[in-house]
């Protein structure tokens, strides 16, 4: 059978890799470089060491500080504006999964004209290359430090959606354990079980293939032992180090294989309710893995084996029961908020499922309809 494999994006790892920053934006040949991040991540301080350490370098430092979660269009817009005025050479994103997206889509933007919304979605305008792109995440989770893809909000539809070429590859992704290390435990689970659905969605994907069912089997087994072990310690770099090592896994895989559903259902909840986007990916995750279990069997039984299930002589069903009972299980031990604790209501699940028929359902492996979504919804509602 064929199967895509993209190349993977240069990364350096480990605690305080961060404070290399200048120096490897020195080897790129950058002299005038934007930088991306919100205010939550300036009033943290996490940019100060960094801009401090290219400052030092001799490099030219351009600030774009208003990044916005589930990042709207025109915020992506006047962001790459200001680098497009200050002629720079080179983008670096420091935070979550929206500045990583808001700075690459920017990028993007600094070499191909607007306006942006030719290029949402798939099947858009050639492109071509930006400037050189670093990204540093500060959560363990969202994985686009090393994908070739940005989810945007069309402000005209309330959409979600984006642009999914190479070219919005980082050039280096910088992954620093130490910048997660400050947390807190709700965007801790939340980010957590973003990975967690990237890696199992991927696994169970019809676009899945040897290398991402490999990458995404030892993600999740990162993800179900240290995740818990990050939320009861934030301070505890071992549990740090293997969340971000586990996060940018998942990003290889679901790269290539591709999400389905549970990202279906967390693009519609994030565009209508603004859920945090792991938390709207995996309040139903369990009940996602059970419905496409028996088209996925032997995907299916990858996702309980790296799960720590043991699955031998089991049926294909049971074990997507026994799968949906530890994703459940899981989601109560850290703490994830269910559709019923956000203050949702069972009359609002037939919208959602409906706006969910737009996001990436094609990729799974069982054909799905509204019915579908919607028991899937009815079923998760209270956890």
């Amino acid at each position: 059978m064929p199967y895509n494999i993209n190349h993977l994006t240069p990364v350096l790892f480990g605690p305080n890799m961060s404070l290399r920053t200048g120096m490897r934006l020195k080897e790129m040949g950058c002299k005038r470089v934007l930088f991306v991040y919100d205010q939550g991540i300036k009033k943290a301080g996490i940019p100060d060491k960094i801009i401090a350490n290219c400052e030092a370098l001799g490099i030219k430092t351009f600030l774009f500080e208003d990044v916005q979660a589930d990042p709207p269009d025109y915020t992506v817009e006047a962001c790459a504006e200001i680098g497009l005025k200050a002629k720079v050479d080179g983008v670096v994103a420091i935070g979550g999964g929206s500045s990583m997206d808001t700075a690459k889509v920017a990028n993007m933007l600094q070499t191909n004209p607007p306006p942006l919304s030719r290029y949402l979605g798939f099947g858009g305008p050639p492109m071509k290359p930006g400037k050189k792109l670093v990204l540093i995440p500060t959560t363990s989770g969202t994985g686009s430090e090393v994908t070739n893809m940005a989810v945007i909000t069309n402000s005209q539809t309330g959409n979600k959606g984006g642009p999914a070429n190479n070219l919005l590859r980082a050039t280096l992704s910088i992954i620093d354990p130490v910048l997660t290390v400050g947390m807190p435990p709700s965007i801790t689970a939340d980010t957590g079980m973003d990975a967690y659905c990237h890696a199992a969605e991927a696994v169970t994907s019809g676009q899945a293939n040897p290398m991402s069912d490999i990458i995404g089997m030892e993600a999740i087994k990162l993800v179900c032992e240290y995740l818990p072990q990050a939320i009861k310690d934030g301070k505890n770099l071992e549990a740090r180090t293997k969340m971000s090592f586990a996060a940018m896994l998942a990003g290889y895989a679901f790269n290539d294989a591709i999400t389905h559903i549970g990202h279906s259902i967390g693009h519609a909840l994030g565009a209508m309710y603004h859920i945090p986007h792991g938390n709207a990916c995996g309040l139903a995750i369990g009940e996602i893995m059970e419905f496409v279990a028996p088209s996925t069997p032997d995907g299916i039984r990858r996702v309980a084996t790296a799960m720590g299930l043991s699955v031998n002589g089991t049926s294909t069903e049971k074990v997507g029961a026994m799968v949906c009972d530890a994703a459940r299980k899981l989601n109560k031990e850290i703490g994830l908020k269910t559709l019923k604790d956000h203050g949702l209501k069972r009359e609002q699940l037939d919208e959602m499922a409906e706006r969910s028929l737009a996001g990436p359902v094609m990729f799974s492996p069982r054909k799905v309809t509204k019915e579908d979504l919607l028991g899937i919804l009815s079923k998760a509602y209270d956890g």
